[in-house]
């Protein structure tokens, strides 16, 4: 990659640099246009800190002040160096001299940023914008991809982040988000960037509260995109309107070529790319295009003389805001026809895949005519398909049934190695998280930890037992199958702890089958555990923890 990139193939060649001189500090004002915005302060404390010891190693560099007083100069790379320099009290800076453009200066800015491992996603991606705000003909996605080295996905991503609102750009700054976190939620409308930014961290109440707190952690990407999936996309194909419209509202057009549709935008939306799902991501413009489309239905019964009811095929404690003019379901009946009993109005429904459909309804409690049926009287196409969906359980649940007859009629007298270990296996993932710790100390397994799916470690048990069961012959298989049955009862009841072993447990039983004396076994561990502790041992133990401490 360059570090300096050519803006026009008309414009002449800079001016050669000049000779590195010392500045005064004083005489340099920083550049508004460097997009880096994020220092740290305590990497600026340790680099004036070895200024101090060895002076500014690299000179920065500097142009003429555009327009200003001939002995002062804008500062163009080396801010922190700059800011170092302040803080550890020197006067002058040593600097390199070049007469600069405003989007020579630019590139350089964004260039030396780029080849610093620490620079903020966000300020890269601010410098991409103003490279492309300063010459839009000359600088694209395309050819800033090209300039960079990049792929045009990653400066596509990049700029999206331009797009956050105000409070998600201040938690991503503060690294309560990551990048992962931050492009998720500027593919989003600003009002659902709130909302996310709420679900991310839901906790707490209010921004102020959230980015006061140092140690406030954000849920995962996983769990962020779910929410988002769940809450925020709608998928087209279910629709109630037709997406090829271009007039049903004219000011957002055909959903078809609208960009904020996953389909139409592969860089900002790559995991659509081969997907059958048409998905909608501004849920505000969807809701419009449901209500005109409602309206279109209502406005001939209302020139007619009719006043249509609008009624909602979700029940009054799902709604959200319920209005006083929706009916919901379980507040209506609906008619077969028009006229179907003296309290029959003509409805038009204004939610879900029937959006739009026009309807009869009674409200009338003690109608004679509908008073007589359920409000949820499934129609006969909701009849046949239950029908269809029993007929479905049935059939899986019978297969499965005489599946496993057959399988039972032709096992071996002796179960095969394979048999044994899926037996054994199955019993242990069935003993709970308790008793798999307790077997590990059994048998002395490593209880090491694994990153989860979620983000944190666990202990995979089922992995660890499954390696172990492998490597065992099979009468240790065996073996481990009863000490799977018996594990439990080392168990203490929590009301009681010091509650004796019970004669009919398996483990007492078992361990009589096996002549095991369990008075004798009790007694050896008590005279063990009741032996007094040697004061040179706690003085030891005293001094151990001492030296830990």
């Amino acid at each position: 990659m360059t570090t300096v990139l050519e803006t026009n193939a008309i414009q002449p060649a800079p001016p050669a640099v000049s000779a590195m001189q010392d500045i005064p500090l004083p005489q340099i004002q920083e550049s508004k246009t460097n997009p880096r915005r994020q220092f740290d302060e305590t990497k600026l404390v340790e680099l004036a800190d070895n200024i101090r010891q060895h002076g500014v190693l690299q000179p920065v560099l500097v142009r003429p002040l555009p327009g200003g007083d001939p002995s002062f100069y804008e500062l163009v790379a080396g801010a922190r160096r700059y800011r170092a320099s302040k803080l550890a009290g020197r006067e002058t800076i040593p600097a390199t001299v070049r007469n600069l453009t405003d989007t020579e200066c630019l590139e350089l800015q964004l260039i030396e940023n780029l080849q610093r491992a620490d620079v903020h996603e966000l300020d890269e991606a601010r410098g991409y914008a103003a490279l492309m705000q300063l010459q839009p003909e000359t600088y694209t996605v395309e050819t800033l991809a090209e300039k960079i080295g990049r792929s045009e996905k990653y400066v596509y991503a990049r700029l999206r982040l331009t797009h956050l609102v105000d409070e998600v750009q201040q938690a991503f700054y503060t690294g309560k988000l990551t990048v992962a976190h931050a492009f998720e939620i500027a593919r989003l409308t600003p009002t659902d960037q709130q909302r996310a930014l709420g679900e991310c961290f839901p906790q707490h109440r209010t921004t102020t509260a959230l980015l006061k707190d140092k140690k406030a952690e954000a849920v995962t990407v996983r769990e962020l995109r779910g929410w988002i999936e769940r809450e925020v996309h709608l998928d087209l194909t279910n629709a109630p309107f037709d997406t090829q419209n271009e007039n049903l509202l004219s000011a957002a057009g055909s959903c078809v070529r609208c960009p904020k549709r996953t389909g139409t935008n592969p860089l900002l939306f790559p995991e659509a790319v081969g997907q059958k799902k048409s998905i909608c991501t501004d849920r505000q413009c969807y809701r419009a295009k449901v209500e005109a489309l409602v309206q279109l239905r209502v406005k001939p019964l209302e020139e007619s003389g009719e006043k249509p009811l609008r009624v909602s095929q979700a029940p009054a404690w799902q709604a959200k805001n319920a209005k006083s003019d929706v009916l919901h379901e379980g507040q209506y009946r609906r008619a077969q026809k028009k006229g179907e009993c003296p309290q029959t109005n003509p409805a038009v429904v204004i939610d879900g895949p029937d959006a739009g459909k026009l309807l009869h309804v009674c409200r009338d409690e003690k109608c004679p005519v509908h008073a007589k049926t359920t409000r949820y009287q499934p129609t006969p196409q909701q009849r046949a398909e239950r029908a269809k969906e029993a007929l479905a359980e049935r059939i899986e649940k019978q297969m499965r049934f005489r599946i496993l007859n057959a399988i039972r009629k032709k096992l071996p007298p002796t179960l095969s190695r394979p048999d044994l270990e899926m037996a054994v296996l199955d019993y242990f993932e069935r003993l709970g998280h308790d008793n798999h710790r307790r077997l590990c100390r059994v048998y002395g397994w490593e209880e090491k930890k694994v990153k989860a799916a979620w983000g944190g470690s666990t202990v995979d048990y089922r992995t660890i037992a499954g390696n172990a069961v492998g490597e065992m012959s099979t009468q240790e298989v065996q073996h481990f199958l009863i000490v799977c049955a018996l594990v439990s009862d080392l168990s203490c009841p929590g009301y009681n702890p010091r509650q004796a072993l019970g004669k009919d447990s398996n483990l007492a039983r078992t361990a009589a089958r096996c002549k095991i004396d369990t008075a004798k076994v009790s007694a050896t561990v008590r005279a063990e555990l009741s032996k007094p502790v040697k004061k040179a041992s706690l003085k030891t133990d005293k001094t151990t923890r001492t030296k830990s401490k």
